[in-house]
């Protein structure tokens, strides 16, 4: 199943998820597209009433502390106290402070697309830096156990 992921803006507020498209485009913070041979469909998701009072964030270091970079990849091994998101994001987050050392600002992730949807479990992680656009948006290449998935973007925004 394809998986095409992209995430709008930070929430704020808790989120509902809803298939019918919000009328104000400006409310959605994420969208959600999958397809399959017979069908696709798409998720939105909006803030909703309550706000957010409490994040919990976890120790990007920790989970790219066995990671080996050379040139514009990365290479990391499973780490069980992490999710695969947790450890794509991380991973991506920090070859790109590699690979720009110099950028202002903040490196948020922004996009998923993957041709098979999400991974539940793996052995290794590789990621290849492909390319940007004036320096806002990034792609990059994702291999899990050897094998082609897709690509993560990532937006920076000024500091």
């Amino acid at each position: 199943m394809q998986l095409d992921l992209v995430l709008h803006k930070l929430a704020h507020k808790n989120l509902c998820f809803t298939t019918e498209k919000p009328q104000d485009l400006e409310d959605i913070v994420l969208a959600l597209k999958c397809r399959n041979q017979e069908e696709m469909f798409k998720v939105f998701a909006i803030e909703y009433e309550k706000p957010i009072v409490k994040r919990v964030p976890y120790n990007e270091n920790e989970v790219i502390k066995q990671a080996a970079f050379s040139n514009n990849q990365a290479m990391v091994l499973k780490n069980s106290d992490y999710s695969f998101i947790e450890h794509l994001v991380s991973l991506n987050k920090s070859l790109l402070f590699k690979i720009f050392d110099d950028i202002n600002g903040k490196f948020y992730f922004s996009r998923l697309e993957f041709e098979s949807g999400f991974i539940r479990d793996f052995e290794s992680m590789q990621i290849s830096y492909l390319s940007h656009f004036n320096h806002r948006l990034f792609k990059t290449a994702v291999l899990v156990d050897n094998k082609k998935l897709g690509y993560i973007y990532f937006s920076c925004k000024g500091s």
